[in-house]
């Protein structure tokens, strides 16, 4: 296991072994069962012969599951307590971290334009490339705008066949990059508020401390952070301000 813990955290610069071994485990033996592979070294020789199978693996281990304002209470915070209480500044930065598909990122944004009239850019990261190829086209289907009014798939979204596209105007909002929380540097700076939600609870301890330091210092004082319902984080300079919601502020 570990020799290809090793082998992709050295070809994908991913720092691999800084996730829980046991999550790592299950997601590395599910690509091992599609192919009909019983035995380690197996797996591990067609991984370094297969280019493709890297991408597989690195998309199974980054579980993506999302919907437009997925957990609505944490975006009916946001709109209703977050966005009042700041839209006095002239530029808003928010920062979703894992962002997986886009709908995080762009209900971030059909947020901001539906409470306040300051000017905003969403910066949206995740490491999965598939991801972010898709978010970027902003096309979905329905069942994923579920949680969405009738006026606002009229106002943020052009019907598409039987999907839904967001418009152009909240697409230039929200800025796609691909990057990895637990090695890299944050996206940017001076932000905020930071959406990190049901992505830490795959990370272990170190991994955890690590990327909440780096959220801290990207935080404008009394910057907020908002992260997924099952999850714990140690204080590290956050104060809970919501526990419902699962809402921290930087003290």
């Amino acid at each position: 296991m570990k020799a290809i813990i090793n082998y992709v955290s050295k070809k994908t610069g991913l720092k691999l072994e800084m996730y829980r071994e046991s999550y790592l485990k299950r997601r590395i033996e599910l690509r091992m069962r599609i192919l009909g592979f019983k035995e380690l070294s197996e797996y591990l020789s067609y991984l370094k012969s297969h280019e493709k199978e890297l991408d597989e693996l690195i998309n199974t281990i980054a579980i993506n599951v999302t919907e437009f304002m997925r957990d609505v209470t944490p975006f009916k915070f946001f709109m209703d307590k977050i966005l009042p209480e700041i839209s006095s500044k002239r530029f808003l930065r928010f920062w979703s971290a894992g962002c997986s598909y886009g709908e995080e990122a762009y209900s971030i944004a059909i947020c901001a334009f539906e409470a306040t009239d300051s000017n905003f850019t969403v910066y949206a990261t995740d490491i999965d490339e598939e991801c972010l190829r898709k978010a970027v086209n902003g096309i979905y289907p329905e069942s994923q705008l579920r949680n969405l009014s009738e006026e606002m798939k009229r106002k943020y979204f052009d019907r598409v066949g039987e999907n839904f596209r967001v418009k152009e105007f909240v697409r230039r909002r929200v800025k796609f990059r691909k990057h990895d929380l637990t090695s890299q540097e944050p996206i940017t700076k001076f932000l905020d508020v930071i959406f990190c939600r049901n992505v830490m609870i795959y990370f272990n301890e170190e991994q955890k401390v690590k990327v909440l330091r780096d959220f801290y210092n990207a935080l404008v004082d009394g910057g907020y952070l908002i992260i997924g319902k099952s999850e714990t984080i140690p204080k590290l300079g956050f104060e809970c301000v919501s526990l419902s919601n699962k809402v921290y502020r930087k003290v």
